[in-house]
């Protein structure tokens, strides 16, 4: 799996967004992606092996030759996938309405709606809609190519009112769930681990209203094993949830041609993306390099849990983890060999003596 950053815009400012340190940084000198470097892209694509197209930003679907490169994307035969705020330009979903179902996913994120007014009092169409009101219109015209996710970014969280929206759609009938990370400058808003315990238990209350309404929950990336009481998981996994703990190199291209693990961890560096480079390597090297933080989890209790011990769980985001630890940028080396093994064996590395931060973000 790999994402491609096609654009650095965004009409939303979501206070949870995690790509806010890499598309802010100071070295962008462009807004969106020029057709020839997504040629290249799509090369990386093809000597990866990987056959899908995961477009996102920004907001994707603002870049002007949008329609564009999803024709080029279909022309190598790859399903298009876009992340995407509903917040569509009309050439854009145009284009989306207009490829099978089988071939096109579109993940649209939403905000609670009372929330979303509040944060943008005035934020409506030149058609007096509100900006819900435009992404349910956009979720309807895309019917069965259309997924809904919701980020959780605070403990209060009430996201029944997706299932209504999902029944008058007529988008798939599923929800997937993102808990906010922090980046590792913490500028956006987050979730602590502390509050994992009861943010799980909503989860599973609203896990049996969605499948009350026949829609299934999926589980996005840094989800841990211990937010969910062993009888809660079998409710889960019972009610038919797509149950996972995951945490691993997403392989984000930026619009500067470097790769990073993931946008949460942008500021570790990258590497650049060349000819030669493929997926399986870049990822062995973002392993690599990560592994003494891998190590530790978000919780001081992750170093003796058998769940981590044992594989099922990997201890949470990153990011989360890497914030407990006084870290400084380190640069990933990767070369072209065919083994795929970096040229460098350098990996960050905790001072003598550092302990990690008993901060809220440390409690259990």
């Amino acid at each position: 799996m790999a994402n491609l950053t096609i654009s650095a815009v965004c009409n939303q400012r979501c206070p949870y967004c995690f790509t806010a340190d890499h598309l802010n940084g100071a070295g962008l000198s462009q807004h969106f992606l020029d057709s020839g470097d997504f040629e290249a892209r799509l090369d990386f694509l093809d000597r990866s092996g990987i056959d899908q197209a995961r477009l996102l930003g920004g907001e994707p679907t603002l870049h002007p030759q949008f329609p564009g490169l999803i024709e080029r994307a279909r022309g190598r035969n790859k399903t298009i996938v876009v992340f995407t705020n509903g917040l569509i330009p009309a050439a854009s979903l145009a284009c989306l309405e207009s490829l099978p179902a089988t071939a096109c996913s579109v993940l649209v994120n939403v905000n609670e709606p009372v929330r979303m007014s509040r944060m943008y009092p005035s934020a409506t169409s030149e058609a007096g809609e509100t900006t819900f009101e435009r992404q349910c219109a956009t979720i309807r015209r895309l019917g069965e190519r259309a997924m809904v996710g919701f980020n959780i970014y605070r403990p209060d969280f009430q996201p029944e009112f997706l299932l209504p929206l999902i029944a008058e759609t007529g988008c798939r009938p599923a929800v997937r769930l993102g808990l906010a990370h922090p980046c590792l400058s913490g500028e956006n808003r987050y979730v602590y681990p502390h509050q994992y315990v009861a943010i799980g238990r909503k989860i599973v209350r609203f896990a049996r209203r969605a499948a009350d309404a026949h829609v299934r929950v999926e589980f996005d990336c840094g989800f841990v094993r211990c937010m969910f009481a062993d009888g809660d998981l079998e409710t889960l996994t019972g009610l038919g949830a797509d149950v996972g703990w995951r945490c691993n190199p997403i392989l984000d291209v930026g619009l500067d041609g470097q790769v990073i693990h993931c946008y949460p961890l942008s500021r570790l560096g990258g590497l650049p993306l060349t000819p030669q480079t493929d997926a399986p390597a870049l990822r062995r090297a973002f392993e690599s390099r990560t592994r003494p933080y891998r190590q530790a989890g978000i919780f001081r209790e992750c170093s003796t849990c058998p769940f981590k011990a044992s594989g099922v769980c990997p201890g949470g985001c990153l990011a989360a983890t890497m914030r407990r630890f006084r870290h400084t940028p380190f640069a990933v080396v990767c070369d072209s060999r065919r083994d795929g093994r970096p040229a460098s064996a350098g990996s960050p590395r905790l001072k003598p003596g550092v302990r990690p931060e008993t901060s809220q973000e440390a409690a259990p």
